[in-house]
């Protein structure tokens, strides 16, 4: 089954299709970490069948998911892997996406999205230069929905490019910014009264018993008294053994 590419869907706006799985990526999610099969068998049918062109969106999001999880984790592999979102699928958002969570390569990737958005166009051109600043503005959405750093994005904006909104772009990523902020630090305070009250159960309960602690004298000193016991008691026993034989033996003598 072919998957059908989403073919110039560069707008970072459209976050609803990002989330949209087929059926061979789930099971490629279910198989591939029980060893059901290969990574490796999997990533050379996925390249045999879409051939040499990068920009063929045909199990392009496949591919790139095997080589992410399972490939060797070098340059090559993530370079790939930002290709495979950008010129295969056209979206940005999961090569914005990919960029941040790649902690490794993550400067390499992020210089490669710049010049892939920034791109200088003919200067005859005024179409390609209108498209080129609203692949910025998505860029600079796509990062702000990431938790991307905008303030570097910002200093790499070319002279002269028009990007439209960039005002609201800017402000809008910014209420967002402190509104997670604002959710962490809620999160941190509900996990620190929940903190509170599990020390103070905890403490409830701890004054309910009643602690003992034996010094080691003590332990000895009980150990020498269960053995004196121990001992007194097999004397005794002993003893009215004896008494109990010569008590029979008297009580024979007597009969006779």
């Amino acid at each position: 089954a072919e998957e059908n590419g989403s073919g110039g869907n560069t707008d970072a706006a459209s976050f609803t299709e990002v989330d949209k799985e087929t059926p061979f990526m789930a099971f490629l999610k279910a198989a591939l970490p029980h060893a059901g099969v290969q990574p490796e068998n999997v990533r050379q049918m996925l390249e045999s069948h879409r051939g040499s062109r990068i920009d063929s969106p045909v199990f392009a999001r496949e591919l790139a998911f095997v080589i992410e999880k399972f490939g060797r984790g070098t340059e090559e592999d993530a370079k790939e892997t930002l290709d495979l979102y950008l010129r295969g699928l056209q979206n940005l958002y999961l090569a914005v996406s990919f960029a941040e969570r790649s902690k490794k390569h993550t400067g390499i990737l992020w210089d490669i999205l710049v010049n892939y958005c920034t791109s200088p166009p003919a200067p005859d051109d005024a179409e390609q230069q209108i498209n080129s600043g609203s692949l910025f503005g998505s860029l600079l959405e796509a990062a702000a929905h990431c938790g991307a750093d905008l303030s570097s994005l910002v200093s790499k904006i070319p002279p002269g490019m028009a990007i439209e909104g960039l005002r609201e772009k800017l402000i809008s990523s910014v209420i967002d910014y402190r509104h997670k902020v604002k959710i962490h630090e809620q999160a941190s305070k509900i996990q620190a009264d929940d903190k509170v009250g599990v020390l103070r159960e905890l403490s409830h309960l701890s004054r309910r018993g009643s602690r003992i602690s034996v010094s080691p004298s003590r332990k000895l000193s009980n150990i020498s008294t269960k053995l004196s016991t121990k001992s007194r008691l097999q004397n005794e026993r002993t003893r009215l053994t004896n008494i109990s034989a010569f008590t029979s033996d008297t009580f024979s003598l007597s009969i006779r």
